[in-house]
């Protein structure tokens, strides 16, 4: 079995191709990347330039939808390679979730898939 068969088989929530800019803090310091797709639970974002991931560190991760639409959340990097890291949100506010939950039921191929994993997040 393959490592991205393994990795499908673990995730829990269906990942949406999605192009939007992604705004990120930790502590001081600003950086912007781009994402890359989006799950109930997490982001996969571009590894930004000349930054060195922490993680231990918790994020403040806002993704641009339009000029006065974004999500804001808190996140840990769950994983790195030279490309990208993704993300788990730990905390968001509800605003920010309605929006979250708006954008994947307007891409997810199958609706009954969305609230499948709706009802597992409680």
């Amino acid at each position: 079995m393959s490592d991205q068969n393994t990795e499908n088989e673990r995730r829990q929530y269906q990942r949406v191709p999605f192009i939007a800019e992604v705004i990120m803090e930790k502590g001081d310091e600003q950086w912007s990347c781009e994402l890359l797709d989006i799950s109930l639970k997490g982001v996969l974002v571009e590894a930004p330039d000349g930054v060195e991931p922490d993680m231990d560190a918790t994020y403040l991760v806002e993704l641009v939808l339009g000029e006065d639409v974004a999500i804001r959340m808190q996140a840990n990097i769950s994983h790195v390679n030279e490309h990208h890291w993704g993300m788990q949100w730990n905390n968001i506010d509800l605003e920010g979730f309605s929006h979250l939950r708006r954008l994947l039921e307007l891409n997810m191929p199958d609706g009954d898939e969305m609230h499948r994993e709706l009802a597992e997040l409680g």
